[in-house]
């Protein structure tokens, strides 16, 4: 047999001398860079405002951001995936590269139009939300800055050094403004105006660096291949919904039932759980250029591969996940603050999601997606979405932010195993 000394040299050589394993790890590194910018970076500002804007204010903002979220996932659609694939294929030619780029900048402004009417039509018919319509409005503004994101154009030309400097610009724009100009629970109002115009910014210069920089050309896209495009990405987006559905749903439903402070109790820790999940999807992202490419050439060869990354990822996010249980008390009194320790209950209930999670995106989006099972993998999806909505119904009237919590990680339970079981039946993993 040979020793860990000699395996470990020979999988480094490898490395070294592949050119597919070595673009995976440059995306794994720039991602991660990406990641912690995202993620941490706002930790500097997170603490400061769950304290300044109190549990009802700020529970008010997460609720606000919740509903506008629907209209964010509109923008998007399935263009992070779908326009990932569109470009990992045809990144030789600038030429196609530029009119894809362009058709999927248009269809997401034509879908942020559609929109900002749905919204506009539901804060004047529904009493909760017309009483606080400026908040949604400024929410929305959000969703301008997504529609002009290109960050799934840099995944695909595998160019992340640009998505570095556009994260580090805008975060660093908003964490100054924060500073400056959130001083009391009532200036909760501006905080979504000074994440959208910071975004925009840094958005606008991506879009500016792609064209003038890079040299692909941005024109204004035929109505055919803007409608090509929504049509491209609709299984991804009903997917996506899907995924919205019971994890945003859960949000919108605990405002309605449970209040905003009980929002603002669960969106506090939900957040801290977020920045552990951030971490799984960056290495979703980093994989899934090469997971298509890959699984084109051999899907025996791809399995083994996605066998070996499950048993590593399960490891590590079950025990960040048991490390958060044990320490949920200390976690909300550093982060939060003393106001936030009812709270408590609800980290330890959702502390297991980053070991469920990591399983499903593996499953999900690095196997069956490539692999073709969309339509699969949507039905997984939209069950989960059921179960979530029940769960949800039956669960919040009663517990409050600690329904919630049961709901999340009961539905993700479901989703993980569902995929495990899909993949094993199909391919015998």
């Amino acid at each position: 047999m040979r020793s860990l000394k000699e395996t470990t040299k020979s999988l480094i050589n490898k490395v070294k001398n592949n050119k597919d394993y070595q673009a995976i790890i440059e995306n794994f590194t720039a991602l991660s860079i990406l990641n912690a910018i995202n993620y941490i970076l706002p930790l500097v500002t997170f603490p400061y405002l769950v304290r300044v804007l109190g549990v009802e204010k700020f529970g008010l903002l997460s609720f606000a951001q919740s509903v506008v979220a629907y209209f964010t996932l509109l923008t998007s659609y399935g263009f992070y995936l779908t326009g990932v694939q569109q470009i990992a294929l045809r990144r030789e030619s600038k030429e196609e590269s530029g009119r894809i780029l362009s058709s999927i900048l248009g269809a997401k402004i034509f879908l942020t139009f559609v929109g900002f009417l749905i919204l506009s039509l539901l804060v004047f018919s529904i009493p909760m939300f017309k009483r606080n319509a400026l908040i949604y409005f400024l929410c929305f503004t959000a969703v301008l800055s997504e529609a002009i994101n290109p960050n799934w154009f840099f995944r695909g030309i595998e160019k992340m050094r640009y998505m570095i400097i556009l994260a580090i610009v805008s975060k660093i724009m908003y964490i100054i403004a924060v500073f400056l100009f959130v001083k009391s629970g009532e200036d909760y109002i501006i905080v979504p105006l000074l994440v959208s115009i910071t975004a925009f910014a840094a958005n606008a210069l991506g879009i500016r660096i792609a064209h003038s920089v890079l040299g692909y050309k941005i024109t204004i896209p035929k109505l055919g291949e803007v409608f090509w495009q929504i049509k491209d990405g609709y299984t991804i987006f009903l997917s996506q919904v899907a995924i919205n559905l019971y994890t945003n749903t859960n949000t919108v439903l605990l405002g309605f039932l449970g209040g905003t402070s009980a929002v603002g109790y669960y969106s506090a820790v939900q957040k801290i759980i977020s920045i552990l999940l951030g971490f799984f999807v960056l290495i979703q992202q980093a994989v899934f250029p090469f997971s298509n490419r890959v699984i084109a050439q051999s899907e025996k060869d791809a399995l083994k591969l996605f066998k070996n990354l499950t048993y590593l990822i399960g490891a590590c996010s079950l025990a960040i996940s048991i490390v958060i249980f044990l320490l949920s008390p200390l976690l909300v009194k550093l982060i939060l603050g003393p106001k936030y320790l009812p709270s408590v209950p609800t980290l330890r209930i959702l502390a297991f999601l980053p070991f469920i999670v990591s399983i499903s995106q593996i499953f999900g989006i690095l196997i069956m997606v490539p692999m073709g099972y969309k339509k699969e993998f949507m039905k997984i999806l939209w069950s989960a979405s059921i179960v979530s909505i029940i769960l949800s119904l039956l669960l919040v009237p009663a517990l409050k932010q600690n329904g919630t919590a049961i709901s999340s990680v009961l539905t993700e339970t479901f989703v993980s195993l569902s995929m495990l079981v899909f993949v094993r039946k199909i391919r015998a993993l």
